[in-house]
């Protein structure tokens, strides 16, 4: 059962990255939604894990709704679904501006939740009761398919500057907020899910000031970086009788493989050279220094508070 719904999980990514309909979209994050709920309710014996399934389930519902909203609402104005013609559509298009507002908005609700972006960020932490090869999954790629469906979006977002400047509030309070919020854990994986909204935001400002190339590439390399942390961090939790980090430490002599792969994942995270991550902040960083110096300061706090959380997690589980 676990496999065959992992199965689905990556089945509907695959779909998401092939389809070019709005709608079809939709539908396939839908796909995802449930997917998310059956595997992070798999050990159904548990009360705390199907409290966590039905959070997660009814959280994503929130965004979901107001996306269907502007999915039927842009088709009269439009007169297509396809990602391709939008794009055209929305390079001419005279829409009102309270409209474009109201469906941008909607629009934009769906990616919020998906992203796990305030105030629709708390099911991340709960969908951490779920197993570990489906948290590789939902940590790295699976917040990232909201991501992709907004990049999809954006000519649409631009033809409002509320909805632009929104999605930078929101991706700016998330990524400050997730940070500070990930510092304060004591479960390794919970602490691990927090990071992953704050990078979340990072694209959301990086998508609500047209700079679409480093979204993209932030999505590719916080994949990877995050992946290898919740691998490393994994196999910690399968080896002890707890995830509690105040009960861990000096776990290097014992796991010296798992201590490299997670200060590797950490280096990918935060913009060290010449690891990813850190092409993809400076191509970001480089876009927002001409018109949005303010941005910058916000990408830097965020990237210093994730290096502290990072190596207090690290200090935690391998060193004393």
């Amino acid at each position: 059962r676990f496999f065959a719904l992992l199965a689905l999980f990556e089945g509907g990514m695959c779909a998401l990255v092939l389809c070019n309909s709005l709608f079809f979209s939709y539908m396939i994050l839908e796909i995802l939604t449930l997917g998310t709920y059956l595997l992070v309710g798999i050990w159904y014996n548990q009360p705390l894990v199907v409290t966590g399934a039905r959070d997660a389930f009814l959280t994503k519902r929130v965004g979901d709704l107001f996306l269907l909203m502007g999915v039927f609402a842009i088709y009269p104005l439009a007169g297509t679904w396809d990602f391709d013609g939008l794009g055209a559509w929305a390079e001419t298009a005279n829409v009102n501006p309270t409209l474009a507002a109201l469906v941008g908005l909607g629009l934009l609700a769906g990616p919020m939740g998906k992203c796990a972006q305030f105030p629709l960020h708390l099911w991340l932490d709960e969908a951490m009761e779920g197993p570990i090869p489906s948290t590789i999954l939902r940590n790295s790629v699976v917040v990232a398919t909201g991501a992709w469906v907004l990049i999809k979006l954006q000519p649409v977002f631009a033809l409002s500057p509320l909805v632009l400047t929104t999605m930078i509030a929101i991706g700016a309070l998330t990524a400050i907020g997730g940070t500070l919020i990930a510092i304060a854990q004591i479960d390794v994986k919970r602490a691990l899910s927090y990071t992953v909204s704050a990078y979340m935001g990072l694209i959301f400002i990086a998508v609500g000031t047209g700079q679409t190339q480093a979204a993209l590439l932030l999505i590719l390399t916080h994949a990877l970086a995050q992946a290898l942390l919740v691998m490393s961090s994994g196999s910690i939790v399968l080896n002890n009788i707890t995830q509690d980090l105040t009960q861990l430490g000096g776990l290097w002599s014992r796991r010296p493989i798992s201590g490299i792969s997670f200060l590797v994942g950490v280096a990918g995270l935060v913009a060290l050279p010449p690891f990813g991550g850190f092409w993809a902040l400076l191509k970001l960083a480089d876009g927002l220094w001409q018109h949005h110096p303010v941005l910058v300061g916000i990408l830097l706090i965020v990237n210093a508070l994730t290096a502290f959380s990072m190596i207090r997690e690290f200090g935690l589980i391998f060193a004393g």
